[in-house]
C-alpha cells in the first residue's frame, strides 16, 4: 500500500511551470500538494505498521496465556499443579484428581502411594505437593456445600472442605449468622484454613472448630470431634491426618463491624512493643476483636486500625433473598509453559538489576495511594463500591443487614499486582514476652524493609493448644500472647542473598523460638525451625497414616515421622 502511494506521488506533476489546457481548471491553491499527500500517507503507514506489530505480539502472548490457563482448568494430561499465581509447581509426574463424590476421593486415596489435598492454591510453599513423583494432588473444590444445624442453644455450619471462605460467609450471613471473625482472605478454602491455621483479627478459625470428617490412608472415612483425644492433632494438621471432607464450625448471630484507622507518630521499636502490650490488654474474651498496627515503612507512617464489633442480634433473622455468591474464577492460575517461565526469569533479572534504595523509593507513591484508598474516611463509599476486601465496607459487614462479599475488579486488580510482581505472603510469629526479646525480633524484620511491600501488619493473638498451631503453647501453662507480623514480598527479592536467607538466618540467631504460618513462605531456608509438640503430633499421625501417604513434599525433618 505504501509503495502504491509512493508511485502515485512520483506520477503527479511537479513544479509551478506546468501548463494546463484551456478547458482544464488549474488546481486550487487551497488544496494540499500531491507530494504532501503522499508523504502523509507514508507517515500514516509507518505509524500503522508498529501498532499492528504490537497488536500481533499481544495476540500471540494472549494466546499462550490462555493456553496455559486452559491446560490447568481443563485438566490437560500435561497440566501441573500450581498455586493461584502459577508458582510452586508439583512437577510433571504428579497427577491431578478432581473427584466429585466421597467414593471418588476414597478411590483416589487408595490408588496412589502419596497423596495431598489442595484447592485454590493460596499457599507459598510446596506442602500442597505429594512427596512422591508418582503421587497425586486431590482437588477438593467440588465439595462446597453448606448446611446450618442447631447445636444446643446455638448454631453450627457443616461445610464442604472446598468451599471458599467468602462463599461460606455469604451463605451463613444470609441465615442471619456469621463466623466469629470474618475471613482474612475470601478466596481461601475452608479445609486449607483449618489445616494451616488461618486467622484474622486476633483469632484463628480453628478455635471455633467442632468436628472434622477425614478420609484416612486406607480410604476409611472417620469423624473426629472435640471429645476425641486426637482432636488437638487434627485441628491444625497440615493435612497429615488425611483428606478433609467436611468441617463443622460454630457460627454465631450476626453482628456488624465498624472500622476506622488512626495515624500515629512512628515510635522506636520499644514504643511499638509498648503499644502492642496495651492492645493485648483489650483482648478480654473470644468475643473481643483485636486491633492491629499497620506500617508503611517507605513513607515512615504508622496507623492503628480499630475494629469495633457491635452487639449480636438477639434473634436470628434470615435474609429474604440469598446473597450474591462469591465467585473467584482464578484467572491467573497459569505456570504451565514457556510464557510463565520466560516472564518469571525476566522478572528475576529486573529485580536483581534495580538497587535496593531505588526499590524503596519506588514504593513511596504506591504506599501513598494504598494508604489513602485503604484508610481515608472520605473514601468509605468508594471502598464499598469497589468491594475493597480489607475493610468491613467491602466485605458487606458494616451495616445492620449484611450484603456479603463478592469478587470485584478491586480483587482482580489485587491479583494482577500479585502476578506481575510475583508477591509472596510472609508471616513472622514470636512471643510478646519477654519484651526486650520481642524488640530484637521486630528490629530484624524492620531491617529487611526492602522485602515489605505496600504495608506491614502486626496483630496480637493468644496461644492455642493445637499441637501444630503456629501459636501453640502447652495446655498446662498460662496462655501466651504472640505477635503476628505479616507482609508481602516479591519472590525475586526473597531469592537474593539479602532476602529470605538473610532474614531467616538473623531470626535464627536473634529471635529464638520464632515461627511461621504453615501456608506462607520462608520454608526454603528455615524449615528446621521447630515449634509445637511434634512428638505428640507424630504419635497421632502414625495411627492415622502409618504408611506416610499424606506426607508433603519437602517436609521438615522434625516432622517426617513415619
Amino acid at each position: 500500500v505504501c509503495l502504491h502511494f509512493q508511485q502515485q506521488q512520483e506520477q503527479e506533476p511537479q513544479g509551478g511551470s506546468q501548463r494546463y489546457p484551456e478547458h482544464q481548471q488549474r488546481p486550487s491553491r487551497n488544496l494540499p500538494k500531491a507530494g504532501n499527500m503522499g508523504l502523509g500517507r507514508i507517515c500514516f503507514c509507518c505509524c500503522i505498521a508498529p501498532a499492528s506489530l504490537v497488536a500481533v505480539i499481544g495476540a500471540v502472548l494472549a494466546g499462550f496465556y490462555q493456553k496455559e490457563l486452559e491446560q490447568f482448568r481443563q485438566l490437560d494430561p500435561s497440566a501441573r499443579w500450581v498455586n493461584w499465581i502459577g508458582e510452586f509447581s508439583c512437577g510433571p509426574g504428579v497427577v491431578i484428581e478432581r473427584p466429585t463424590t466421597v467414593e471418588e476421593v476414597q478411590a483416589a486415596v487408595r490408588r496412589y502411594p502419596s497423596v495431598r489435598a489442595a484447592a485454590t492454591g493460596h499457599s507459598f510453599n510446596t506442602f500442597h505437593c505429594p512427596q512422591g513423583e508418582k503421587g497425586a494432588v486431590i482437588d477438593v473444590r467440588a465439595f462446597n456445600t453448606v448446611q446450618i444445624v442447631r447445636r444446643g442453644d446455638g448454631y453450627a455450619a457443616v461445610a464442604g472442605t472446598g468451599i471458599k471462605m467468602g462463599q461460606l460467609q455469604n451463605e451463613i450471613l444470609a441465615r442471619g449468622l456469621t463466623l466469629r471473625v470474618p475471613p482474612g482472605n475470601p478466596a481461601y478454602t475452608l479445609g486449607g484454613c483449618i489445616a494451616t491455621g488461618c486467622h484474622n483479627l486476633g483469632q484463628s478459625h480453628a478455635q471455633d472448630l467442632l468436628a472434622l470428617t477425614i478420609v484416612m490412608h486406607n480410604g476409611t472415612v472417620r469423624e473426629v470431634d472435640r471429645s476425641d483425644p486426637d482432636f488437638s492433632a487434627a485441628a491444625v494438621s497440615i493435612g497429615r491426618m488425611g483428606i478433609i471432607l467436611s468441617v463443622t464450625m460454630e457460627v454465631l448471630p450476626y453482628r456488624s463491624l465498624q472500622w476506622r484507622a488512626e495515624q500515629l507518630d512512628m515510635p522506636n521499636t520499644t514504643g511499638i512493643i509498648e503499644i502492642l502490650g496495651e492492645m493485648k490488654k483489650r483482648f478480654t474474651s473470644r468475643e473481643t476483636v483485636g486491633n492491629k498496627l499497620v506500617f508503611y515503612l517507605a513513607t515512615g507512617v504508622m496507623m492503628m486500625e480499630h475494629w469495633i464489633p457491635l452487639g449480636r442480634e438477639s434473634e436470628v433473622e434470615e435474609s429474604p433473598e440469598p446473597l450474591p455468591p462469591y465467585i473467584n474464577p482464578q484467572p491467573f492460575r497459569v505456570g504451565q509453559g514457556v510464557l510463565s517461565e520466560t516472564f518469571s526469569k525476566a522478572r528475576d533479572v529486573v529485580y536483581s538489576l534495580i538497587p535496593i534504595p531505588l526499590l524503596n523509593k519506588m514504593q513511596v507513591p504506591a504506599e501513598l495511594a494504598f494508604r489513602k484508598l485503604h484508610s481515608s474516611p472520605m473514601l468509605a463509599k468508594v471502598r464499598k463500591a469497589m468491594g475493597w476486601q480489607h475493610t468491613p465496607e467491602g466485605r458487606g459487614e458494616a451495616s445492620n443487614r449484611p450484603s456479603g462479599i463478592q469478587y470485584t475488579w478491586a480483587g482482580w486488580l489485587d491479583e494482577v499486582t500479585n502476578l506481575i510482581m510475583g508477591l509472596r505472603h510472609i508471616e513472622v510469629i514470636f512471643p510478646l514476652e519477654p519484651r526486650d526479646q520481642a524488640e530484637k525480633c521486630l528490629d530484624i524484620v524492620f531491617a529487611h524493609q526492602h522485602l515489605t511491600w505496600w504495608r506491614l501488619n502486626i496483630r496480637t493473638m493468644l496461644s492455642e493448644n493445637y499441637l501444630m498451631s503456629s501459636t501453640y503453647n502447652p495446655p498446662d501453662m498460662e496462655p501466651v500472647t504472640f505477635l503476628r507480623v505479616d507482609f508481602v514480598a516479591p519472590g525475586s527479592l526473597l531469592a537474593l542473598p539479602s532476602g529470605e536467607e538473610s532474614l531467616t538466618s538473623k531470626l535464627h540467631t536473634g529471635c529464638p523460638g520464632w515461627r511461621k504460618h504453615w501456608g506462607k513462605g520462608l520454608f526454603t531456608t528455615s524449615s528446621e525451625e521447630r515449634w509445637g509438640d511434634a512428638p505428640a503430633f507424630l504419635e497421632a499421625v502414625s495411627r492415622w497414616d502409618p504408611e506416610g501417604k499424606f506426607r508433603p513434599l519437602k517436609t521438615p525433618t522434625w516432622l517426617k515421622g513415619v
